[in-house]
Order: structure tokens, then C-alpha cells, then sequence
């Protein structure tokens, strides 16, 4: 984990999704979860369970079978995006389902380029926190 601290890359797609944190923030204010429990659950337990389905088990088992990429994201990587969409259309509307393919395909960027579920875990759960405490 310390090797990801110190890469310029990661620290981008860490940062990545503060413009849009600041843009609600100004548009919308803090409408934010403040039950700490659900708060822990949607921040950190949801997006380990999750990582560890699609990209610990998904991803690896598609890419062992599609190899093909597109630039930086491989065929795996937007069939395990597409599936992490349609799980999230089951809580969610199609428009905020649909919203979570581009970090799930940095999730999956970031696992492919770190070899390790750490990075897509504390992108997953950073990406959580902002969107959660800001809109709930």
C-alpha cells in the first residue's frame, strides 16, 4: 500500500472526484448521511464486499478469457463495469446506476495496474465518503 501513496497515479484518481465533490457542494450543500452506522456500511463494509466480488473474483475471471483492451481498459474491465451498473440498478435510478460505470471502470483500471485489492478498495471507499457525507 505504500508503493500507492507515493504513485502519481493513484493520487490523481484518489483527488479525481473532488471537482465534482466541490461542484455539489456549492450547487447543493451537505445533505449528507449522518447515522454513523449506515455511514460505515455505504463508506468502508459495501465497497470491500463489493471489490472483493468484482474485482477480486469478476474481473480476474473475465480477463483470464478476454483479452482484448481498449487504450487503457481492457474488455474485462468494461463487462465487470457494465455488470457493477446493473447491480446498482437495483437500489438506485437508471440515471445515478448509470453514474457509477466511470469510477468502477477506475476501480478497474486501478486493479489491473496495481495487481492488488487495496487500490480499487480505498478508491471505492474515498469515492463513497465524498459522495455519502456530501449527499447522502
Amino acid at each position: 500500500m505504500h508503493k500507492l501513496l507515493k504513485d502519481p497515479i493513484f493520487a490523481f484518481l484518489l483527488v479525481a472526484p473532488l471537482p465534482f465533490w466541490v461542484w455539489t457542494y456549492a450547487t447543493q450543500g451537505v445533505t449528507g448521511i449522518t447515522d454513523l452506522s449506515l455511514l460505515m456500511s455505504l463508506v468502508v463494509l459495501y465497497p470491500i464486499i463489493e471489490e472483493i466480488i468484482f474485482r477480486g473474483l469478476i474481473q480476474p475471471f473475465m480477463a483470464k478469457r478476454l483479452n482484448q483492451r481498449w487504450s487503457i481498459f481492457s474488455l474485462a474491465n468494461i463487462l465487470t463495469s457494465l455488470l457493477f451498473v446493473a447491480l446498482h440498478l437495483i437500489n438506485h435510478p437508471p440515471l445515478w446506476a448509470l453514474a457509477v460505470f466511470i469510477p468502477s471502470l477506475v476501480f478497474g483500471y486501478s486493479q489491473e495496474r496495481y495487481n492488488h485489492l487495496a487500490a480499487p478498495v480505498i478508491l471505492h471507499c474515498s469515492y463513497n465518503a465524498g459522495y455519502f457525507l456530501l449527499l447522502g
